[in-house]
């Protein structure tokens, strides 16, 4: 299995990153026990148009998931499966339709104004495109001195400072020609970073990563992943990684949960999910990824889409599924703990 995660990142050494878990789950269930992030029956929804009027589509639908302080949660599933939209929601840049967000203990699902303002201090996130997530006529420095002085009201010199220091702790050095730099004049790599030390700046306790390497090239991933590891032990940081590479997810988090159609499908410590599937989807995505040992045809049956409209019934996979039965198709299937913190939504796992 390292061979395939190498030939997905581009590395030559399945080392070079590094990362907390662990394959002693007494360990790791001590490393994480502290809770940090606590999200239980999150739905989010959408109005969509269709001929019987307005409706709604769900693209998440009920899901529950915790992070523990210094713990990476590594999300995964294919495009339009709901990765982002829970991403966004956790830093409440979505407001869900229910469901509770806790944050350090607090539930941060509804609070709009200064409470909001101040949760921007806790979570921040690092989008996917570096690029069209900065401001094209602005330079460095004022990429970093906006955050820096609206959240923590840093001036003058102290300002000065902190912007050095969070563009060395990042690797954009040397400091003083990076920071009157524009987007446009930088690397993807570098532009990537910025973004990461505009999230540092407020000193968060989360990060939602929302697929941070997956337009990057293939020989600066690991450096992205080593970068985001190194601050993770530094400032005991957490994070939410969304991907759709289960060999990312596998090489930097701790756990991955599997998700699919708005809900979640299989979650389990990283080595165990990868050496173990149990739901069907799981082992569709572990067939498709470059490199995966799985030969042979992908063991679907369709290619048609999740249904997300509200008042679905059954297993959105079960269009797809090889194992599916008529009992798919009418009940949702619950989340069960098959093995010790080894969970799936399936009938038939």
């Amino acid at each position: 299995m390292s061979e395939f995660v190498e030939k997905s990142l581009g590395v030559s050494d399945s080392s070079s990153v590094g990362k907390n878990n662990t394959n002693d789950g007494d360990i790791y269930k001590a490393t994480f026990i502290s809770t940090l992030v606590n999200v239980s029956d999150l739905a989010v929804h959408f109005p969509v148009k269709t001929r019987e009027g307005r409706q709604f589509v769900r693209p998440v639908d009920e899901v529950s998931f915790t992070i523990g302080k210094g713990e990476v949660l590594a999300l995964v599933g294919e495009s339009g499966s709901g990765k982002t939209t829970i991403g966004r929601a956790l830093v409440r840049i979505l407001e869900p339709v229910s469901g509770c967000i806790e944050v350090v203990g607090r539930d941060v699902a509804h609070i709009r104004g200064s409470e909001l303002k101040g949760y921007r201090n806790i979570a921040q996130m690092i989008f996917q495109d570096p690029f069209g997530s900065l401001n094209p006529v602005k330079t460095v420095e004022r990429h970093l001195q906006f955050p820096l002085h609206k959240h923590t009201g840093t001036q003058g010199v102290a300002l000065s400072e902190r912007m050095n220091q969070l563009l060395d702790q990042v690797g954009l050095t040397p400091v003083a020609e990076m920071r009157q730099k524009y987007p446009h004049e930088l690397s993807g790599g570098q532009r990537q970073r910025l973004a990461i030390a505009r999230a540092l700046a407020v000193q968060p306790k989360l990060i939602v990563a929302d697929e941070p390497i997956s337009m990057l090239d293939v020989s600066i991933r690991a450096g992205i992943l080593k970068l985001m590891n190194q601050l993770r032990t530094e400032m005991g940081l957490s994070y939410l990684y969304i991907t759709h590479d289960l060999a990312s997810a596998r090489y930097f988090g701790d756990r991955i949960m599997v998700l699919y159609g708005g809900r979640m499908m299989e979650t389990a410590r990283s080595d165990e999910l990868i050496r173990h599937p149990m739901h069907p989807y799981t082992r569709l995505l572990l067939a498709a990824t470059p490199g995966s040992p799985v030969t042979g045809p992908l063991p679907e049956t369709s290619n048609q889409p999740p249904n997300l409209l509200e008042g679905r019934q059954g297993c959105p996979f079960a269009p797809r599924c090889p194992l599916v039965t008529q009992e798919c198709h009418t009940a949702q299937p619950e989340l069960r703990e098959l093995d010790a913190r080894h969970q799936v939504a399936c009938h038939h796992a």
